[in-house]
């Protein structure tokens, strides 16, 4: 599969600006203008995280190498956050804890949120809006992009210390840092969207001890429209990470799931 990645200027948290045809970092993928030709939503994309895959519980997973992988990371020197192809560290070891043998996927950067198949669109520099940014019920999560206003609208119900569910004004007044690790939440809901329309984006039935977070927003498929991972995880020893992208071909519901992935590693 062969595919151009478009690059966007990071500077403004606002727009991406079109940029000269130019050479990437990477040598394999050039970097084109921006345009508005009409780009189909990817189907059948395909995520990996970068942990370990335990033989038995879960299996490995299926074809790795036979797939072109990018990764989305965020360079400790720069603090920006790229894009680039990747060749994956794969190795095998032993999980003592529940005696199992397991694959471990890596990269060289320590960095890597998520391994994804590539789509036509990529953005060999995705603008970056925001990142980590925890998602409680009733504690909204808004940003700016090209000159709209989008928000995380997280609902649920949250158990306090003594078991008790809060009422909305008692989570309200909880922060982020005191709900932090510390609580359970049955019947989350999340919608997103602007101040015209927010439909539902995920469910998740019930959340112990595991912090519901936006992990990135921008755009990745240089389409002006934000593009989310999103950390749901069900349980503290358990990731499951969410990959939404936009498709502006559809006005009602324009940020669609390409792909979700739930790795356990609990003993």
């Amino acid at each position: 599969m062969i595919i151009s990645l478009s690059s966007c200027q990071n500077g403004s948290k606002n727009s991406a600006e079109k940029t000269d045809t130019q050479t990437s970092v990477n040598d394999t993928l050039v970097s084109t203008e921006k345009t508005e030709a009409v780009i189909p939503f990817p189907q059948n994309v395909n995520i990996l995280l970068p942990t370990q895959y335990r033989k038995e519980s879960t299996g490995y997973p299926k074809n790795v190498k036979d797939k072109d992988w990018y990764e989305i990371y965020k360079d400790p020197k720069t603090e920006q956050w790229n894009i680039g192809k990747v060749e994956l560290k794969i190795t095998y070891g032993r999980d003592e804890c529940v005696g199992e043998d397991v694959m471990i996927i890596k990269s060289q950067h320590e960095d890597a949120v998520l391994f994804f198949t590539p789509f036509e669109g990529l953005s060999a520099n995705p603008v970056t809006v925001l990142e980590d940014k925890m998602l409680f019920p009733e504690h909204d999560v808004s940003f700016s992009f090209d000159g709209k206003e989008y928000h995380l609208s997280p609902v649920g119900s949250c158990l306090d210390e003594n078991g008790q569910i809060m009422t909305i004004d008692e989570l309200r007044a909880k922060t982020n840092e005191e709900l932090n690790n510390n609580t359970k939440i049955s019947g989350y809901r999340l919608f997103f969207g602007n101040a015209e329309k927010s439909p539902e984006l995920a469910v998740v039935e019930n959340i112990e001890y595991a912090n519901p977070t936006l992990v990135w927003a921008g755009d990745l498929n240089n389409d002006g429209l934000p593009d989310l991972i999103l950390d749901l995880s069900e349980f503290y020893e358990c990731q499951h990470l969410y990959f939404f992208l936009s498709d502006k071909n559809d006005q009602e519901k324009p940020l669609k799931k390409v792909a979700d992935l739930l790795i356990v590693n609990d003993c």
